[in-house]
């Protein structure tokens, strides 16, 4: 509609915080190695973003 102004962004917001980041970590710990490496070959080092500190301060 012209002249419409979407409020969406009032609310989504995107947090990656250090219990969001625990739950990915879960998730690649219950993966076997065949699963890992299907990932690997699909997203290369992405998985390695799982071993970054979180800085609260950043978020």
């Amino acid at each position: 509609m012209e002249g419409y102004v979407s409020e969406l962004w009032d609310f989504t917001r995107i947090s990656v915080t250090q219990n969001n980041l625990q739950v990915l970590k879960e998730v690649w710990d219950q993966w076997d190695d065949e699963t890992r490496q299907l990932f690997y070959c699909n997203y290369g080092d992405l998985h390695y973003l799982l071993d970054v500190k979180v800085d609260k301060h950043l978020i």
